[in-house]
């Protein structure tokens, strides 16, 4: 077993189980006697399955031929997990519609789009688009912010 494949792994079971362990906190919102067959944490416990059953894959090197050293990861990569997950945060405190703007535009720029206009008008239709089908049609909510 290679090093480096056990630590990528180790910390995809990791996630996995925490990810697993947060299912247990979803709420019904469907009365038991009207469910039939599977709630709502089905499916995210079946791709959480699959996504331990691939991390053993690579632990034992199962359909996971040598290859030689990969590049290293690109500073871009590393800016945009941490403003993913600035964006996670900001979900909290500027609400769902702000901070999605913001980080598409963000985004945008940061990987070389210059046009402010055409990002902004962009994600403002892709918001719009959003909207309709999540809160006007499937009647959900989302987070509104501590601003709001």
């Amino acid at each position: 077993m290679n090093r480096q494949d056990a630590v990528v792994a180790g910390v995809a079971l990791a996630g996995a189980a925490t990810a697993f362990a947060l299912t247990f906190k979803f709420t019904s919102t469907t009365p038991a006697a009207m469910m039939s067959g599977m709630g709502a944490e089905f499916f995210p416990r079946l791709v959480i399955g699959l996504i331990a059953i691939l991390a053993v894959c690579v632990a034992l090197r199962i359909g996971n031929p040598g290859m030689e050293k990969p590049a290293p990861i690109p500073g871009i990569v590393w800016i945009t997990i941490g403003l993913m997950a600035f964006y996670i945060v900001m979900l909290e405190v500027a609400g769902m519609w702000l901070a999605s703007f913001a980080i598409m535009v963000g985004l945008g720029w940061l990987w070389g789009e210059r046009n402010l206009l055409k990002l902004s008008a962009v994600s403002v239709i892709l918001l719009l688009v959003i909207y309709g089908a999540f809160v006007k049609f499937l009647k959900s909510g989302f987070p509104v912010g501590l601003w709001a």
